[in-house]
C-alpha cells in the first residue's frame, strides 16, 4: 500500500483509541454474503463499535490522551474529530476532516509546532547519505524470503485490523525489488559534478546514475515501463471483520458544485511512478513518490491495495521518456535529500512545506507532458531555490497552497483514480463530480476555465455574497 499524503481517518481513529496492548484481538466473521459490498464506510464500523461497552470504555479512556497521536492532523480537527465520536455524529465521520488545501497547512503547522514542544520518538528517519567511492555488483537475483501475507497486518481488536495485505505476485519479486531500489536510491545521491562515486558493476561495466543502470538493463533484454498512476490516499488501512473500511481524507476544493449550495469535497489522491521491470536477470516492482514518512525516493511494492483506493494509469512510458523519467527521479531524490539536510528543522521530515506525493510526481509529469493534472499541490518553492532543474519545475507547479490559490478543476478531475466516473463508490461523490465535470466541459460556465481566477473570484461571489468577507478575513489571518 501507498503511504497516503495525508493522515487518513480511520489511522487517526486507530491510533487515537485502539493502540496498545489493552484490547484483545476478535475473531473475523465468517459468513460474509457474497453480494456484500467489499469495503464499509466508517460510519457503520463506528457506530457498530459504540453499541459495545467495552469499546466505549476504551474510547473514553483513550482519545485525547496524546496530542501526537494526530500526526498531521491540527489539534482543531483531533478536537472535531473527538466530538464528533463522543457525539455519536457518525455520519460526520465519512467526510471528515473536509479542510481546504490552505487549512490542511494550518493544520500541518499547528500539528508541527505541537510536535516540537515535545519529545518524539517516531520522527522519520534522517536522509539517506551518500558516502565514499565504492563499487557493488548488481546482486540480482536477490536472496530474501517473501513476507508471510499478514506480515503487514496488526490486530487492533473489537474485530479491527490495521495494516495491508500481501500481495502473492508482488511479494514472489519482492527481494529483487527491495534491492533495485536501494541501488537506485544509492545512484541517485551521487553528485553531478564528480567526486566519489557510487558504481553498480553489471558483467564488467560501471555504473554511476539510475539512468545508466536502466539503460544497460533494457539493452541486456529487459522490457522497463514506468506508469503515472493515480488512486484514493489510504492511510487509515482498516479492516473490520474481513472487510475494507472506507477511510479517504476528504479535501475541500473550494469549487461550486451546479445546482446546489454546496463546494466539491474530494477524496484526497495519491499519486506514484510505478516502474515496472521484466526480463532475464531483474524482475521487480517499484514506486516513485514522496511520502508522510518524509522520504522522496524509490520503493520496492509488495502490498495489495483495498479496492474501494480504485486505481488509474494516466500515462505510460517506454523507451528513451521511460528512461527520462528515471533520470529525473533520480535528481528529485537528490535534491530533497539536500534540501532536507539544509532544513533539519521541518516538522514530518519535510512534508507538506516541501510537498505531498503529488508533488514530485507533478514535477515529472511537468517535464514530460508540459502541465500537471495533479492536485493538490502544497510545496513551497522557497526551499528549492538551489536545486537547479527541480527548482525550476517546482517554480513552475500550479501551487494549490499559495493564498487565494484557485484549482483548476480539470486537475481536480484528472487526479481522481478512475476513467468511468461511474466506478466510484460513493453516490453523492460520483453526482458532484459529475455535475461539476458537465459544467466544465459546457459553454455555459466559463467560471471553469483554466487559470482564469479573477472569473472564478467574480462567479463565486455572485453565489456566496454573504459569506465572501468573512472568507477573506479568514485568508487575510491565514496569510500573517
Amino acid at each position: 500500500m501507498m503511504v497516503a499524503p495525508m493522515m487518513g481517518l480511520g489511522r487517526v481513529v486507530s491510533i487515537l483509541i485502539l493502540s496498545g496492548p489493552l484490547l484483545c484481538s476478535a475473531p473475523l466473521r465468517a459468513d460474509l454474503r457474497v453480494d456484500e459490498a467489499p469495503w464499509l464506510p466508517v460510519s457503520q464500523v463506528m457506530s457498530e463499535l459504540a453499541r459495545n461497552p467495552d469499546f466505549v470504555e476504551a474510547l473514553y479512556r483513550r482519545l485525547g490522551r496524546d496530542p501526537k497521536a494526530g500526526g498531521i492532523l491540527g489539534p482543531d480537527e483531533i478536537k472535531r474529530l473527538r466530538e464528533m465520536i463522543l457525539g455519536k455524529d457518525f455520519e460526520g465521520l465519512d467526510r471528515f476532516p473536509g479542510l481546504t488545501v490552505q487549512g490542511m497547512g494550518r493544520s500541518v503547522r499547528l500539528a508541527g509546532a505541537v510536535m516540537d514542544r515535545s519529545s518524539d520518538d517516531g520522527l522519520p528517519p534522517e536522509p539517506a547519505t551518500d558516502g565514499a567511492a565504492a563499487d557493488e555488483e548488481l546482486g540480482i537475483p536477490a536472496v530474501g524470503t517473501p513476507p508471510a501475507p499478514d506480515a503487514y497486518l496488526r490486530p487492533l481488536g473489537f474485530g479491527l485490523e490495521a495494516g495491508d495485505r500481501v500481495d502473492p505476485a508482488l511479494a514472489e519479486r519482492y527481494a529483487d525489488g527491495l534491492r533495485l531500489a536501494e541501488l537506485l536510491n544509492r545512484l541517485s545521491l551521487n553528485a553531478p559534478d564528480g567526486g566519489g562515486r557510487y558504481r553498480v558493476t553489471l558483467d564488467g561495466r560501471r555504473l554511476d546514475t539510475p539512468r545508466a543502470l536502466m539503460e544497460t538493463l533494457a539493452r541486456d533484454g529487459h522490457d522497463v515501463e514506468v506508469r503515472d498512476s493515480r488512486y484514493f490516499a489510504n492511510f487509515g488501512d482498516l479492516i473490520y471483520h474481513g472487510r475494507d473500511v472506507l477511510t479517504p481524507f476528504w479535501i475541500d476544493t473550494q469549487l461550486p458544485v451546479p445546482g446546489t449550495d454546496r463546494t466539491l469535497l474530494v477524496p484526497v489522491s495519491h499519486s506514484q511512478h510505478e516502474l515496472v521491470v521484466r526480463g532475464p536477470v531483474v524482475n521487480a516492482d517499484l514506486s516513485f513518490y514522496f511520502g508522510i514518512d518524509g522520504q522522496a525516493v524509490f520503493r520496492p511494492s509488495v502490498t495489495r491495495d483495498q479496492a474501494w483506493v480504485m486505481g488509474r494509469v494516466a500515462h505510460r512510458y517506454r523507451g528513451k521518456d521511460a528512461m527520462e523519467v528515471i533520470r529525473l527521479a533520480g535528481v528529485i531524490v537528490r535534491a530533497y535529500d539536500a534540501i532536507k539536510r539544509r532544513h533539519p528543522e521541518l516538522p514530518f521530515g519535510g512534508y507538506y512545506a516541501l510537498g505531498v506525493c503529488n508533488d514530485v510526481n507533478a514535477m515529472i509529469e511537468l517535464r514530460m507532458r508540459g502541465a500537471t493534472t495533479l492536485f493538490p499541490l502544497t510545496l513551497d518553492p522557497q526551499f528549492f531555490a538551489d536545486e537547479g532543474e527541480v527548482g525550476r519545475l517546482a517554480e513552475s507547479l500550479p501551487l494549490d497552497s499559495r493564498w487565494r490559490a484557485v484549482a483548476d478543476p480539470r486537475r481536480i478531475l484528472g487526479s481522481l483514480p478512475v476513467d468511468d466516473l461511474a466506478a466510484l463508490p460513493l453516490p453523492s461523490l460520483r453526482d458532484d463530480v459529475k455535475k461539476v465535470r458537465a459544467a466544465l466541459e459546457s459553454d455555459r460556465p466559463s467560471r471553469y476555465a483554466a487559470g482564469d481566477v479573477a472569473l472564478l473570484g467574480a462567479v463565486a461571489a455572485v453565489i456566496l455574497v454573504a459569506g465572501l468577507w468573512s472568507v477573506r478575513l479568514w485568508f487575510v489571518r491565514e496569510r500573517r
